[in-house]
């Protein structure tokens, strides 16, 4: 049975399939991902020209049918190119992560209503002018996505005593999602990453905050604190419960 779906939607990613026609592929809050063809798309005069393009947040009229791999695109409208993301090559490699990581993890026909509100409000956050840490976005996106893959992160308090760390540095477990404190850190079969005061205070802060809390958390950031070791643990942890190798090649791709 075919039916008319009208759903906004981010554009993971397009690929051309014809002369005049691309495939699209779709993160939908309704439908999760989804592939569809946007036929004639390619073509000078088409309405859809420039509008299904990646990273753009759109509101598309699909017919659908559940037993077709692809479903067809009738129509859609532009609701957020994102310009300043664009402008930005740091925020354009953040995004675009993003992306990579939506169009790996989110399963086809799986209502996505509370990561898809989270990952289109963060997108606005980042498309702010004045975006001084981007990487700050990705954390932020890669911590509630854990979260919502049903494996988050718990750092309020060492696993072992069970009080909020007073001292340095904690032990972060790749596979529990848990810290140890430096007073009981003991040696461990589980893969760990020693992390600063610092950098435990931004992960815990990180789980708390929404999407327009960053922009506030983005300028008390010390200019001395290193972001990166949070990015390599956070994606060991989602690699080691998706099993997958998530490379993130947009990273490499827009920064030096």
């Amino acid at each position: 049975m075919t039916r008319i779906l009208k759903t906004d939607a981010l554009v993971l990613h397009s690929l051309r399939w014809s002369e005049s026609s691309k495939i699209i592929h779709l993160f939908t809050a309704e439908k999760g991902s989804l592939k569809a063809i946007a036929r004639g798309v390619l073509r000078p005069k088409s309405s859809l020209r420039g509008v299904l393009e990646n990273l753009n947040q759109v509101q598309v009229v699909l017919s659908v049918k559940e037993s077709r791999g692809l479903q067809i695109i009738s129509q859609a409208d532009l609701l957020n190119p994102f310009t300043h993301i664009r402008e930005n090559l740091d925020a354009t490699a953040m995004a675009f992560s993003i992306m990579e990581l939506l169009r790996s993890l989110i399963h086809e026909n799986e209502a996505s209503q509370e990561i898809f509100r989270y990952t289109s409000g963060l997108l606005q956050q980042l498309n702010r002018p004045d975006i001084s840490h981007p990487l700050l976005f990705l954390l932020s996106f890669i911590v509630h996505f854990s979260e919502y893959l049903g494996f988050g992160w718990q750092v309020e308090e060492c696993r072992k005593c069970r009080k909020l760390p007073e001292s340095f540095p904690v032990k972060a477990d790749i596979v529990n999602g848990s810290i140890t404190c430096a007073r009981c850190a003991t040696s461990d079969s589980h893969p760990q990453q020693a992390l600063s005061k610092l950098q435990w205070r931004l992960l815990f802060r990180l789980q708390q905050e929404p999407p327009s809390g960053l922009p506030a958390l983005m300028s008390k950031i010390p200019t001395d604190l290193n972001m990166n070791p949070l990015l390599d643990l956070l994606l060991a942890h989602l690699n080691y419960h998706t099993d997958q190798s998530l490379q993130l090649k947009s990273l490499k791709m827009y920064l030096p």
